[in-house]
């Protein structure tokens, strides 16, 4: 007698139907996986990107000095000690906020005006999801990559008027986000601050540029 073994048609349809459940669920797992890695390195680029561009600001504050401060300015309020001259590519004269309830005045502004060691007039601003330099009144320089987004900018400035015997303390925060189209991370916003003290204590603006 012949008999001939094979598979039922409701055998091949299960065999099929699990054969097809668990490629679609490695299929999907690979593909968050992908997903999860191009987040993740659009995560590190966008700190790395504003990480190089904080130490930069860092260095630059660490040895500059007349922070926020017209020369020759020796009133505290905020309008004449930000430097509101019509130089400055974006005063902050009129945006600074004062804090002065503890006795010792901080300002809040939007934007860093200074010198910095070699006697450059540096503006530190955001302009339009980017965090700009401008070097000697020139056209703002965005100093931030395609690959972040900035999404606010602000500096909180303490000990910088004159004869207050106190270091220059700038706080600086910052909020960042990856350029992406992907919406599960397009909208996550890090918050990052720091606060770096200059090395000089008091300036007196006695010759143009001005000196320490």
């Amino acid at each position: 007698m012949n008999m001939k073994k094979g598979f039922t048609l409701i055998e091949m349809l299960i065999t099929v139907g699990l054969f097809t459940i668990i490629i679609t669920i490695a299929v999907s797992a690979f593909t968050n996986a992908i997903r999860t890695q191009q987040q993740v390195s659009s995560l590190i680029s966008a700190q790395s990107n504003v990480s190089l561009a904080l130490e930069q600001m860092t260095r630059d504050i660490r040895t500059g000095y007349l922070f926020c401060h017209a020369l020759g300015a020796s009133s505290t309020s905020p309008s004449s000690l930000c430097d509101d001259n019509s130089d400055i590519p974006d005063p902050v004269g009129q945006n600074c906020t004062i804090d002065d309830t503890s006795g010792s005045p901080v300002w809040t502004c939007p934007t860093l005006d200074f010198y910095d060691a070699e006697g450059n007039h540096i503006n530190y601003s955001w302009d339009d999801g980017a965090l700009t330099e401008s070097i000697n009144s020139s056209t703002p320089q965005s100093i931030t990559g395609a690959t972040v987004s900035v999404t606010y900018l602000r500096f909180r400035l303490f000990g910088q008027l004159e004869g207050d015997n106190w270091a220059p303390r700038i706080g600086i925060a910052i909020g960042i986000a990856p350029s992406s189209t992907d919406p599960a991370i397009a909208n996550d916003v890090f918050n990052l601050e720091t606060t770096v003290s200059a090395r000089t204590i008091d300036c007196v603006p006695n010759s143009s540029p001005a000196q320490c």
